[in-house]
C-alpha cells in the first residue's frame, strides 16, 4: 500500500474512536456541558481537514455540515431536538463511511446532510429571533476532556514486577527440586543394582541389610522433596491468583461509553423507522471489557428490534388506550459479580400465535405450548415474526445474535412479554472472564462435566411429572412454579434408562429456556484444565473436551447446545466431527448474516471480529473453511491470509472473501494467495456463496 492509502488506512480505523467521543460529548451538552461544544467543534474540524486532504470527499462534506451546525448553536445557546438527532446521524453517518463506495455512501447519507441542513437553518432562524449572546470564549484547555473509546484501568509495574519475581524466585526452587528428584533417582538405581536374584540367599540377605541405610535415606529426601513441593506449589497458586486480580482489574471498563453508544443509535434508528420514540437509559457498571464488547453488540440489537418491533403507531397507541410517547427503558444494574442488563418497551408484545405459526411452518411441535413457553424460540436463528425485510429487520438476524453473545460471555438471556403491554429481555452477564469451572458429574463408571456456568441450579429428583410428551420436573423459580423439561443424561448417552426418582437434576440454562438431565450423582464446582475435542482419540457431538482428575481418571467435559441439540432429536449421541467454519468480519450485521448461512449449512461456526482475533482463533482451532472480510481493524484480511499461509496446517484451507474492497489489486494479492473467490459485498448473493461452501468442503473432504 501506497503511504496515502496507509493514512486512508489510519483515517478509518480511527473513526469508530471519534464517533464514540463525539457522542459522549454531545450527550454532555444536552446534560448542560456546553463547554463540551469547543471540543467537538475541534474534533469535527481536524476530521474535515484530514478527510478532505485524503479526498475523501463524502465525509470532509459531512463533517463541514456537522461543525457549521456546532457554529450555528453556539450563538443561539441552548439545542433543540433536530440539532441532536441532526448531529447524532452525522456521526453515525462518518462511522459508515467507506473509500471503496462513495457512491452508495453519497446516496444514504444525503438523508444525513438534508437533516442537518435543517438543523443549521432552525438555528439561525432562533438565532435572528433572540438577543445577541455574548461570543464565546476560547477555553484554553477543555474543561472536561472526553474519555477515551474504551478507559482501561493502567496495568501498574509496582503491582505487577514483585509478582514477576515472585514466580521467577519459584521457577529457580523447581529447578532444585528437579535436581534433587534425579538424585534420588540415582541412589534408588544403585539400590537396585545390589539387589541380584542371582546371588544366594546368604549373599541377598547381607546385600539387603547392607542397603537399608540407602532406602532410608531415599525415603527422607523424597520426603523432604515432597514437602517443599508442596510449599512451592501453594505459593506459585497464590501468586498467579494475585497477578490474575491485577490482569482483571487493568482490563475493566465503565458502562458509560457503552450506554451513549445505545443512545446514539437507538435515536439513530427511530430517525430511519420515522417514529417518535422516548429512550431512557439508567444505571452503570464495571465489568471486563470483553464482556463489555459483547454486551454492546445484545443491547444493540435489542434497541433496534424494540423500535421497529416493539413500537406501535400513534394510532394503535390511542385505540389501545395508551398515552405519549412510546417508551423504550434500558437498564443496568451491578451486583457482586454479576451485571444484569434489561431492555423495556411499553409496545405491543409479542404476538405468540403469530409466533406459533411461524414455528409450525418451521416443523416445531409446538401446538399444545403455552404462550410463554413459545417465547424462547425467538432466540433461535432464522425465527423472525416480521415478514418485511428491511435494512433492521426481517432476516432472522437478531434475537439470536442476543443469545450468542450473551452466551460467548458465560451469561444467560430470557424474555417476558404481555400482548398489548409490552416485552422485557433481562440479561444477567459475568462481570469478569474466568477460567473454565465445571460441576463433575457421574453416569455409570463414567465421570462426566458441565460448565458451571451453564448450570441454574441442582436438585434431587422427589417426584417425576410423565406426560404424552415427556418427562418433566416442578421448579421453584422467581416467577413462581415452572415445568421444566427432563431427560435422562444416561439415555442422551446411548443408554435407555429414563430418569429416576432419587438421582440428582441438574437445571441448565439454554437459549431456549430451561431443561433437566438426571444423573446418578455430582460434586462441588471445581476449575479444570480442558483438552479440546479435536486433541482427543475419538470424536463425539456431545463432548467439548477432556481434563485429567487427581486420581489418574478423565473427566469428560459435555457440550450444552449439543445436549439440548441430541435431547430434541438433532443430532445422535455420537458422530463424525461436525466441519468447522471461522467467519472474520468487522460488520456486525454482516458478521451474523454469514454465521447464519453457514449453521443452515450444517456448519459449527466460529466468528472474529478482526483479523487479529481471527488469526490467534484459526490457530487455537483450525476451521475446515475461512470467510473473511478484507478492511478490518488491528489486522486486515489479507495480511491475516498471508500469515497463516505461511504455517504448514494452513496451505491448503479453503479461504472465501467478501468484501467492499474487492479492487483488481486486492484480488490479485488474493489469487497468489490461493483463495478459493473475491465476492463483493455490493453484490452479495446468498446461493453463490452456498455453493462455493458446499464445493470448498466437498474438495476437502
Amino acid at each position: 500500500m501506497s503511504s496515502r492509502d496507509d493514512l486512508i488506512a489510519s483515517f478509518f480505523a480511527s473513526m469508530p474512536a471519534r464517533v464514540a467521543e463525539a457522542t459522549e460529548l454531545w450527550l454532555g451538552v444536552e446534560q448542560g456541558r456546553t463547554q463540551n461544544l469547543q471540543v467537538l467543534r475541534r474534533m469535527l474540524h481536524t476530521i474535515k481537514g484530514e478527510a478532505h486532504m485524503l479526498e475523501l470527499v463524502t465525509c470532509g462534506d459531512l463533517a463541514e455540515l456537522a461543525e457549521s451546525v456546532v457554529d450555528a448553536l453556539r450563538k443561539v445557546g441552548k439545542p433543540t431536538q433536530l440539532t441532536g438527532d441532526a448531529l447524532l446521524g452525522s456521526f453515525e453517518g462518518m462511522g459508515m463511511v467507506s473509500a471503496e463506495s462513495a457512491d452508495d455512501d453519497q446516496r444514504l447519507l444525503d438523508p444525513l446532510k438534508a437533516q442537518l441542513r435543517a438543523a443549521i437553518a432552525e438555528l439561525e432562524t432562533l438565532a435572528a429571533q433572540a438577543p445577541a449572546l455574548p461570543a464565546a470564549e476560547e477555553p484554553k484547555a477543555p474543561l472536561e476532556p472526553a474519555p477515551p473509546e474504551r478507559e482501561l484501568a493502567a496495568l501498574r509495574a509496582e503491582e505487577v514486577r514483585p509478582l514477576v519475581h515472585e514466580l521467577r524466585r519459584l521457577y529457580g526452587e523447581q529447578t532444585v527440586f528437579h535436581e534433587r528428584l534425579r538424585e534420588m533417582q540415582r541412589m534408588l538405581r544403585a539400590l537396585l543394582g545390589e539387589l541380584d536374584v542371582r546371588l544366594t540367599p546368604q549373599s541377598l540377605v547381607e546385600r539387603i541389610t547392607k542397603t537399608l541405610g540407602y532406602g532410608a535415606e531415599i525415603d527422607r529426601g523424597m520426603s523432604a522433596v515432597r514437602a517443599g513441593w508442596s510449599g512451592s506449589e501453594f505459593a506459585v497458586g497464590l501468586t498467579l491468583d494475585e497477578l490474575e486480580r491485577c490482569v482483571n482489574k487493568a482490563s475493566v471498563v465503565s458502562t458509560e461509553r457503552l450506554l451513549n453508544q445505545v443512545v446514539r443509535v437507538g435515536r439513530s434508528t427511530a430517525r430511519t423507522l420515522n417514529k417518535d420514540v422516548d429512550l431512557v437509559v439508567s444505571g452503570d457498571a464495571i465489568l471486563d471489557a470483553a464482556i463489555e464488547r459483547r454486551l454492546e453488540q445484545a443491547l444493540l440489537h435489542l434497541v433496534r428490534n424494540a423500535i421497529d418491533h416493539g413500537v406501535e403507531s400513534p394510532e394503535a397507541r390511542k385505540a389501545r388506550g395508551k398515552s405519549g410517547r412510546p417508551r423504550i427503558e434500558v437498564t443496568l444494574s451491578h451486583t457482586n459479580g454479576s451485571v444484569t442488563a434489561r431492555v423495556a418497551d411499553d409496545g405491543a408484545g409479542v404476538d405468540t400465535e403469530r409466533l406459533r405459526a411461524v414455528l409450525v411452518a418451521r416443523g416445531k411441535s409446538v401446538e399444545g405450548l403455552k404462550s410463554e413457553e413459545l417465547l424462547p424460540y425467538l432466540f433461535e436463528q432464522g425465527v423472525t415474526t416480521t415478514t418485511e425485510v428491511t435494512s433492521i429487520s426481517g432476516r432472522g438476524v437478531g434475537l439470536d445474535v442476543v443469545a450468542r453473545e450473551v452466551a460467548a460471555a458465560g451469561g444467560q438471556v430470557r424474555i417476558e412479554s404481555t400482548r398489548e403491554l409490552g416485552t422485557r429481555v433481562i440479561l444477567n452477564l459475568p462481570t469478569t472472564l474466568k477460567g473454565e469451572v465445571a460441576v463433575p458429574i457421574s453416569v455409570g463408571q463414567q465421570q462426566y462435566a458441565v460448565p458451571a456456568r451453564a448450570v441454574y441450579s441442582v436438585m434431587r429428583l422427589e417426584a417425576i411429572e410423565q406426560t404424552a410428551s415427556g418427562d418433566y420436573l416442578r421448579l421453584e423459580t422467581d416467577a413462581g412454579q415452572e415445568l421444566v423439561r427432563l431427560y435422562s443424561l444416561a439415555a442422551l448417552l446411548g443408554g435407555s434408562s429414563g430418569p429416576k426418582v432419587g438421582e440428582a437434576a441438574l437445571i441448565l440454562f439454554h437459549a431456549s429456556g430451561l431443561f433437566a438431565v438426571s444423573v446418578e450423582g455430582y460434586d462441588n464446582p471445581r476449575p479444570i484444565t480442558v483438552q479440546r475435542a479435536e486433541e482427543m482419540p475419538f470424536a463425539s457431538a456431545l463432548v467439548r473436551g477432556a481434563s485429567p482428575t487427581p486420581d489418574g481418571g478423565v473427566l469428560l467435559l459435555l457440550d450444552v447446545d449439543a445436549l439440548h441439540a441430541s435431547a430434541r432429536g438433532a443430532v445422535g449421541p455420537s458422530r463424525t466431527r461436525q466441519e468447522r467454519a471461522l467467519v472474520v468480519e468487522d460488520a456486525p450485521v454482516a458478521r451474523e448474516l454469514l454465521c447464519g448461512i453457514l449453521r443452515s449449512l450444517g456448519l459449527s461456526v466460529r466468528e472474529a471480529m478482526d483479523g487479529r482475533e481471527g488469526l490467534a482463533m484459526a490457530q487455537e482451532e483450525p476451521p475446515d473453511l475461512l470467510l473473511t472480510d478484507i478492511e478490518m481493524p488491528y489486522l486486515d484480511g489479507i495480511s491475516m491470509v498471508t500469515a497463516l499461509r505461511a504455517l504448514p496446517s494452513f496451505a491448503r484451507l479453503p479461504v472465501i472473501v467478501l468484501s467492499t474492497a474487492a479492487t483488481e489489486l486486492n484480488r490479485q494479492r488474493l489469487e497468489q494467495l490461493g483463495v478459493v473467490a473475491v465476492l463483493a459485498k455490493q453484490r452479495f448473493d446468498e446461493a453463490e456463496l452456498k455453493q462455493l461452501v458446499e464445493k470448498c468442503l466437498a474438495t476437502r473432504a
